[in-house]
């Protein structure tokens, strides 16, 4: 026995190098798509990157959790997963299947962002020491008063226009993250006394009802973000405490999702553009029901001529994935840039510094929307006069090739690396105290989302964190330091 003392080399190699290589392989049996050799390759890289990232984190990283490796699965699912389970991409103007040698360019460019990013958060940037940064006080005082803003926050998350709208137009920002950061953040901190063994009865019981709260109001409202945010929190905590993935919770979520997410369009069309007004319980028992008719018509009833609907299922699983991908989106961009639409130059990163400055400073800032509507437009995805029906965002990778072709996929996102590993040193690290790491855990939901573009992925971070210090300030108190230990494998729990 060699290594890691706890586990047999062939045992760590069959689980660093041999696991994401067979997903990969069985992903690629499964798939009815036509896979190349190459793109293959590629999408197995993409799973591979961040899992041998976990797997030293596992062994011996220092920081509370693998925010690198989170980040790569997220990519490798927006990118390289619908690459076997989805539709192939086609032009969205044309509808003809991209060559394979622009999905092989979109691969090639998810690899070496991804791997930018990595080298970015590894580079040693911390200006801030999180040991001596202060955190919240334990007393019963201070929790009552979190227990209230915590009430508050679900109460405002329910999305009516009275709570929406209470401090007017200029305030609606503000609102709506009174209703995410603030609650999720308690939530994080909950959660964490909770693993950590330190809640009081009050805690836990708060905890469980603004899990199921949370649950009941994301469905209702038809954000299913909303419901498997609370989820990923509870993952991450997990995952902190025991230094292993919640293989139980993860094979739960996925059905979940998938099953909920082909009704979500008849429940927004029903609610959102039909105007139909309905209870929480109501709007929830419709999303459920919807769900189940698309599923059980096609696993357990009959087309009209008779024949069972085995192509059906496949259809509509493929619609379920097809809802996270990103690789359509970025095939698109690479077969029309600099052909169609020129190279952008940087311009769509002027939203990123004005989404740095509060709407109630600046009211007549220029909206982050601003630079998905230009892509929609631009990229053939909406017509003008739809825009505000529908907002569509590509992420920060592909928008750095919009702005500056391959040079800007390594440039930008070894930048967002930087950014993303003092944040990761800063609000995860072993000296970050309760509220710091409470912090960084509601903001992980957020840097998860590859999807959005550089001006809502970065820009809303630095508003979200000042808003919970104003806050929690009245519950901040100078932080004791005091030594900090991991579990590791083989340590008794």
């Amino acid at each position: 026995m060699s290594g890691n003392p706890y586990r047999p080399s062939a045992a760590r190699g069959f689980k660093e190098w041999f696991a994401p290589l067979a997903i990969s392989a069985a992903l690629w049996w499964l798939s009815s798509n036509d896979i190349s050799f190459r793109e293959g390759m590629l999408a197995a890289l993409l799973l591979l990157i961040p899992w041998q990232a976990y797997c030293r984190w596992q062994r011996g990283g220092t920081t509370r959790l693998p925010l690198f490796s989170m980040i790569g699965i997220a990519y490798w699912a927006a990118f390289a997963m619908p690459l076997f389970l989805a539709s192939p991409p086609t032009d969205p103007r044309t509808n003809k299947l991209f060559s394979e040698s622009i999905v092989f360019q979109v691969l090639v460019m998810t690899v070496l962002g991804v791997a930018a990013l990595g080298a970015g958060m590894k580079t040693p940037f911390s200006p801030l020491n999180p040991a001596r940064m202060p955190d919240i006080s334990d007393s019963n005082r201070a929790w009552r008063y979190l227990f209230c803003v915590l009430a508050l926050g679900t109460l405002l998350s329910t999305g009516s226009d009275a709570t929406v709208y209470a401090l007017g137009g200029g305030g609606r920002q503000l609102i709506l993250q009174l209703a995410s950061i603030v609650p999720v953040t308690i939530c994080a901190i909950l959660a964490t006394k909770q693993a950590d063994g330190t809640a009081a009865r009050s805690q836990r019981y708060a905890l469980a009802v603004f899990v199921a709260a949370r649950a009941i109001i994301g469905i209702s409202s038809g954000w299913l973000g909303a419901t498997i945010g609370v989820g990923v929190i509870l993952g991450l905590v997990y995952i902190y405490r025991f230094r292993k993935l919640p293989m139980r919770t993860v094979l739960i979520l996925i059905p979940i999702v998938l099953f909920l997410q082909t009704g979500k369009s008849a429940f927004r069309e029903m609610y959102w553009t039909g105007k139909q007004t309905g209870g929480i319980v109501d709007k929830a028992r419709f999303w459920m029901q919807a769900s189940w008719d698309q599923w059980s018509a096609v696993f357990g009833a009959k087309h009209q001529t008779g024949s069972y609907t085995g192509n059906s299922r496949s259809a509509l699983f493929s619609e379920s994935i097809d809802r996270l991908a990103l690789l359509p989106q970025a095939a698109n961009v690479l077969a029309r840039t600099p052909r169609d639409v020129p190279w952008q130059n940087g311009a769509s990163y002027s939203f990123l510094i004005a989404s740095l400055v509060p709407r109630a400073v600046w009211p007549d800032k220029p909206s982050v929307n601003e630079a998905n509507r230009f892509y929609q437009v631009a990229y053939g995805l909406t017509e003008k006069d739809n825009l505000d029906a529908v907002s569509i965002s590509v992420g920060c990778l592909v928008e750095s090739f919009m702005n500056f072709g391959w040079p800007g996929v390594i440039l930008i996102m070894f930048a967002i690396g930087v950014i993303l590993g003092f944040m990761e040193r800063t609000l995860m690290g072993p000296e970050s105290g309760l509220l710091f790491f409470g912090v960084g855990l509601a903001l992980t939901n957020g840097l998860l989302t590859v999807e959005a573009q550089a001006a809502q992925y970065l820009g809303g971070q630095l508003q979200q964190i000042a808003l919970v210090f104003v806050v929690f300030l009245p519950v901040i108190r100078r932080r004791k330091r005091r030594p900090v230990a991991f579990i590791r494998p083989g340590d008794s729990l």
